[in-house]
């Protein structure tokens, strides 16, 4: 593929990526928040990931040009939202998951538990030890 070709299917997506990026942190400093270089390394590291759910946005709004660029921009300031939130999701299913496993083994048990304790009386009863 050509430079070319590059630019034209890709480059409004990097246009909207510069400019969401550029909105975040003017958007950061304006609550008075410190641009550290840990934030930065950080989106940086999240750019890729914010360039291709730009792109799948993009494509299925059938969003061309100018319009891209816009879900693009969209994405990138939202990218900490959007993270977090598939994160925190992700953290739920994770612990509900955990807990029905948990569930499950207490259950278990508990039945193990109950076959142990009515053989013990029914070998008494059947020894005659229990009367």
């Amino acid at each position: 593929m050509t430079f070319e070709a590059l630019a034209a299917k890709y480059g409004w997506i990097w246009i909207g990526m510069s400019i969401g990026l550029l909105a975040k942190y003017a958007l950061l400093i304006k609550r008075g928040v410190r641009i550290k270089a840990t934030l930065i390394l950080a989106d940086v590291l999240l750019l890729p990931m914010v360039a291709l759910i730009a792109f799948w946005l993009a494509k299925q709004a059938g969003a061309q040009a100018e319009a891209a660029a816009m879900l693009t921009a969209l994405a990138t300031v939202g990218a900490d939202r959007i993270v977090k939130l598939y994160t925190d999701r992700f953290i739920r299913q994770v612990e509900a998951m955990t807990l029905r496993d948990l569930t499950r083994e207490v259950t278990e048990s508990t039945g193990d538990l109950r076959n142990a304790v009515q053989k013990d009386v029914s070998a008494r009863r059947l020894a005659g030890l229990d009367e």
